[in-house]
């Protein structure tokens, strides 16, 4: 089904104009990070030796550590001494639409350009795919975009040995390089982790941290206990070990560049004198005060040292969202939400990331840590019921508007085959209001994945409607063509090495409510929901009106009951990259 969109406008939830402001901050960022390499040379050999050093728990290896496929040749370390010349062609590098991150090049999920990006296809069919490539294992990650590259993160082979009285449980995972144009595997490295992760969890496992990027080095992240910086050729620059809590320990946070640092979420470290004493039992996920408290960290990029920490703490499902204030870069981070997280008090705060670190406000309270957004002037969160925006620089509660059995909803009549009229929406009464990690703001509207299977919702942030649209499930095959299903689904997560993964089986269900779905990106006004399923929604963000003339197409990237993802799409040079349990997908646009 592909519908057509309405009148297009590119302005916030009050008229302005939006501007492209977050485009310079990235790029100023990468400047100061150059600049902070070329200062720091003499930190950093310049010829391979086989000793290591090692400095709080950072291991620095100025020999390679990596896995080359069969015919990949690996071009030795760039000597540090001339990153300058190399940083001095960024400008260069910038006329790429890269995606050097989880958050994407504007740091806020979106893209905006002229080039034109795919808005339909069909793995099953066979429409609009540019090339899919098998993967070696299963994982969470994003796929990180920098010119001819893509990085992501996979488990390592996993075998019958991982399997326990709980299901799947592993902790070490490998970092991928891949070329963009064909898929093929160029580099790969072990990242070992400290404690093992459920295997495709339901919200997280190991592999959840998207690689970061500045196009002359990568960092991977095992959320089990490990990173490491690498050379773009595949050279690991350090490595470094860190705690990990349990089951529950933030990992959906993250990771991303700022000023020279490496930011991710952990505990203090164990010989430091500010961290909370542990008492709980290991693997004990409800401890509300036995467990030492999650921080937002940072690390110097190049050398992996600690330089600082957001004392204020941070939980379970907060993956942090980045903004500006009088120039400065601000992170978003909250406190609570299930499972009784020890840090206190709950409630959502406001943080510089200067070298103070200094908490600009906190609204305790406000603890739905997973559905945080910031725009220019505004923060955005859910509650229980509500939908709540704040003024950026005070924290005061500008507007609430009730979502919980309020707004209006357009249903899908399957016996006729055609969306009904517009009708109350009370009758959507989900026991979640939205699906973890769901929603994203585009001019005065803000989206989201409903709490119940194949909803949509919009929110008008000027005028408080509230609508909902019914979508499908899952697209099926019959008799080679495309259908859609509007309530029954197949699932399945085999990974790509053919293991069976068991455990969780929540994480086997429709994709909506108790889950962590993939965070949606917005690219040229159009948004890319997707769903565990393998379904993705592409929506018109600018629609008038939130009706099936909004939802642009529903996609598939696989069979039914053979395609499982919790990873997001990414947009870089006019294609769309997708991954799921089993391989990596990149879609183009049709002629």
């Amino acid at each position: 089904m592909t519908l057509p969109g309405a009148r297009k406008r590119c302005v916030d939830r009050f008229g302005i104009v939006v501007s492209g402001a977050m485009d310079v901050v990235r790029y100023r960022e990468t400047n100061m990070l150059n600049s902070r390499i070329d200062s720091k040379t003499s930190g950093h050999p310049s010829h391979p030796v086989e000793t290591l050093t090692r400095q709080s728990n950072t291991t620095f290896l100025t020999k390679s550590r990596i896995t080359k496929q069969a015919g990949t040749n690996v071009t030795p370390r760039i000597p540090i001494i001339i990153f300058g010349l190399i940083f001095a062609l960024t400008s260069v590098a910038l006329s790429q639409e890269n995606w050097p991150e989880h958050r994407g090049p504007q740091r806020n999920y979106q893209l905006s350009t002229k080039t034109e990006y795919p808005k339909k296809w069909s793995l099953v069919t066979d429409e609009n795919i540019r090339w899919r490539v098998p993967l070696p294992e299963t994982g969470h990650s994003g796929i990180t975009v920098w010119d001819g590259r893509l990085f992501l993160t996979c488990f390592r082979k996993l075998t019958s040995d991982d399997k326990g009285p709980k299901g799947t449980w592993v902790s070490e995972t490998r970092g991928y390089c891949l070329a963009a144009e064909t898929g093929k595997i160029l580099w790969s490295c072990d990242l070992p982790g400290q404690r093992p992760n459920q295997v495709n969890g339901t919200f997280t496992d190991s592999t959840t941290p998207t690689p970061v990027t500045d196009g002359n080095h990568v960092w991977f992240v095992n959320a089990g206990g490990f990173m490491a910086c690498h050379t773009m050729d595949g050279e690991r620059v350090w490595q470094k070990e860190f705690e990990v809590r349990t089951k529950h320990s933030a990992k959906q946070f993250q990771p991303f560049l700022h000023s020279g640092n490496l930011y991710y979420a952990m505990m203090r470290d164990a010989g430091d004198p500010k961290r909370r004493q542990q008492t709980a039992i290991d693997y004990d996920k409800n401890s509300k005060t036995g467990w030492p408290w999650m921080h937002v960290r940072s690390f110097d990029a190049l050398t992996g040292q600690p330089t600082g920490i957001i004392p204020e703490g941070i939980s379970v499902h907060g993956k942090g969202a980045l903004g500006m204030l009088n120039g400065e870069t601000v992170l978003l981070h909250a406190k609570g939400g299930g499972h009784s997280p020890p840090e206190k008090p709950y409630g959502i705060g406001l943080s510089r990331l200067n070298a103070a670190r200094d908490l600009v406000w906190e609204r305790p309270g406000l603890y739905f840590e997973g559905t945080h957004f910031v725009d220019e002037k505004y923060a955005y969160c859910f509650d229980k019921e509500d939908f709540v925006v704040l003024d950026l620089t005070t924290g005061k509660t500008v507007k609430r508007i009730r979502i919980k059995g309020t707004g209006s909803s357009i249903a899908f009549d399957e016996a006729n085959d055609r969306y009904k009229q517009s009708a109350d929406a009370s009758k959507i009464n989900s026991r979640h209001l939205l699906t973890h990690r769901t929603n994203i703001g585009v001019g005065r509207f803000h989206f989201f994945m409903g709490g119940q299977p194949g909803i949509l919702g919009r929110i008008d942030v000027e005028t408080g409607e509230v609508s909902y649209l019914q979508v499908p499930v899952q697209v099926v095959v019959e008799n080679g063509m495309r259908k859609f299903s509007w309530s029954e689904f197949k699932s399945g997560d085999r990974t790509g090495s053919g293991f069976v993964v068991e455990g969780d089986k929540r994480r086997l269900g429709h994709g909506f409510g108790h889950i962590s779905a993939a965070t949606p990106i917005v690219v040229n006004n159009h948004i890319y929901f997707s769903t565990v399923l393998g379904t993705v929604y592409v929506v018109d963000a600018t629609a008038e009106r939130f009706d099936e003339k909004a939802l642009v197409s529903v996609n598939d990237i696989g069979l039914p009951g053979e395609t499982w993802s919790l990873s997001p799409i990414t947009a870089a040079n006019g294609y769309l990259y997708q991954r799921t349990s089993r391989e990596i997908i990149c879609i183009e646009k049709g002629l």
